[in-house]
């Protein structure tokens, strides 16, 4: 068990302002770390109270070398804003949870304001922290020789039931906040209305704590997208593991997922939890499920179906409570319908989401190659930059690699730039897939006529940009980069000439 206390810093710490037989009265923070034990102290602390946070800091650690005191920024230029506290102890408190085993968390409510101390009575009280609340009591109100420390048991019946809504606030407003932090923790670049829809999906699914299957093409982010629903979901504070079906050897499939016992087979030197028993109370992410052989399927069945794992060369079921979000870029329903996956276990995802290829989010594709650039720029010390035609260039791609193809193509273009700005001529396109790819071309020889085709390929460009725009001329015209004026004289002149 991993002891934790969490608390603010105040004016009276790390001691009072008053003396006590000559000595400086103790703080509250002080008064119970020398009353109880800790492994871990997190300060929360906001701007006004910066040095005494680190004066505290340093007090505990010379008194007591064992425990680990680690100072958390509270950027609160208002320390009597509810909401605001709220949201800063949640943002600390997810990334404390992720820390730690077995934790028992401790909270001191007697340093900051009365607003904080609310806050975290508040959130004790509806078990979103489960932790002991933590009272310190002046010397004056405590008979000699008694403790010092209260603790306050929220669970008796003089205090109001006090329950956790799944969210604080359902309104547009703050749901679009919600997906907005989520989209920065798991690295989602987008405001394409399309993609806005399926991020809202997902968010709306990640409450409820369905298992959801993830579609979509290589390299659009699936698992980007497993992390945005576990920022969003009430498991949150619980792990978010991560597998890579396609990348397990088959006859090792089972032992990896469901875990196996010493002497199993050969190699089974000792017990093994494998990634379901690790996502424990969390999150598991199958990444590419269709690659899974049909054995491990019947298996993964039960795990979803009754919660229940058997590990390899075990003769007993291990109960997990573990929501599954799965991926593939794989045609499922063709699977189901060839007899390759099973319909049971496709049955079992309740919720869908489709995520939608980079093709489809033009509007994206400018603002995700300018992120990538600049994290490229920030982790090699570079100021490349990507200019107004090789932006266009890349919008005029149809990325068969989506997202990761991308990505891919922005840190070769960057590696090679000998300036700063990268010109289309810059932009490293995969040789076999690039737009102006040459292999595409007919070879010159006897009889090839260079105007009869160029008349022909014109004409199929004109038909596509039509279709694309649905027959709006104006649009067809600009995708095709010509004025609406020209595009008509052309149509007018081309069905001049079949008539002849």
């Amino acid at each position: 068990m991993t002891r934790i206390l969490l608390t603010f810093t105040g004016f009276h710490d790390p001691f009072g302002d008053t003396a006590v037989e000559g000595d400086q009265q103790t703080g509250p923070i002080l008064t119970i770390v020398s009353e109880r034990s800790f492994d871990y102290i997190y300060l929360f602390s906001t701007p006004t109270v910066a040095q005494r946070s680190s004066d505290t800091k340093d007090v505990i650690c010379a008194r007591h070398p064992g425990v680990e005191v680690t100072i958390l920024d509270v950027p609160l230029k208002d320390p009597t804003n509810h909401l605001g506290i709220l949201r800063q102890i949640r943002k600390h408190f997810r990334k404390i949870s992720k820390a730690h085993d077995d934790p028992a968390y401790a909270i001191a409510i007697s340093s900051g304001t009365p607003h904080m101390h609310a806050c975290w009575v508040l959130l004790a009280a509806s078990g979103e922290i489960p932790a002991t609340i933590l009272q310190s009591i002046p010397p004056k109100f405590v008979p000699e020789g008694k403790s010092l420390v209260r603790e306050i048991d929220l669970m008796q019946s003089d205090f109001p039931h006090i329950t956790q809504r799944i969210s604080d606030d359902h309104s547009e407003e703050n749901q679009d906040e919600r997906i907005t932090a989520a989209c920065h923790a798991a690295g989602i670049i987008g405001e394409d209305p399309g993609f806005l829809d399926v991020l809202r999906e997902a968010s709306i699914i990640a409450e409820y704590g369905e298992h959801v299957l993830l579609l979509g093409e290589t390299g659009t982010g699936k698992e980007h997208f497993a992390k945005f629903i576990h920022h969003l979901s009430p498991r949150s504070t619980k792990p978010l593991v991560p597998v890579n079906c396609s990348a397990i050897p088959e006859k090792l499939v089972e032992s990896q997922l469901f875990g196996h016992k010493k002497g199993a087979f050969t190699g089974a030197l000792a017990n093994q939890e494998g990634h379901f028993a690790r996502a424990h109370g969390g999150i598991l992410f199958l990444d590419e499920i269709g690659d899974l052989p049909a054995d491990a399927q019947a298996k993964l069945l039960r795990a979803v179906e009754q919660g229940e794992i058997e590990p390899v060369g075990g003769n007993k079921a291990v109960k997990v409570d573990v929501q599954v979000v799965a991926a593939t870029h794989r045609d499922l329903r063709a699977m189901v319908s060839e007899g390759t996956f099973r319909e049971d276990l496709y049955q079992r995802f309740g919720s869908t989401i489709r995520i939608p290829a980079l093709r489809q989010r033009k509007a994206d594709i400018s603002r995700l190659a300018m992120h990538l650039l600049e994290k490229w720029n920030a982790r090699h010390k570079k100021q490349c930059r990507l200019s107004t035609n090789a932006l266009e260039e890349l919008g005029r791609y149809e990325w068969p690699g989506n997202v990761r193809e991308l990505r891919n193509l922005i840190h070769q273009s960057a590696m090679h730039c000998g300036a700063t700005v990268i010109k289309p001529s810059g932009l490293k396109f995969d040789r076999y897939s690039r737009p102006d790819n040459i292999g595409c071309l007919p070879e010159p020889a006897e009889g090839f006529e260079l105007t009869q085709f160029l008349d022909e390929a014109r004409e199929q460009l004109v038909q596509r940009a039509l279709e694309k725009s649905k027959g709006v001329k104006a649009t067809a015209a600009r995708l095709l980069g010509w004025s609406p004026q020209a595009l008509g004289q052309y149509l007018k002149r081309s069905a001049s000439d079949k008539q002849k």
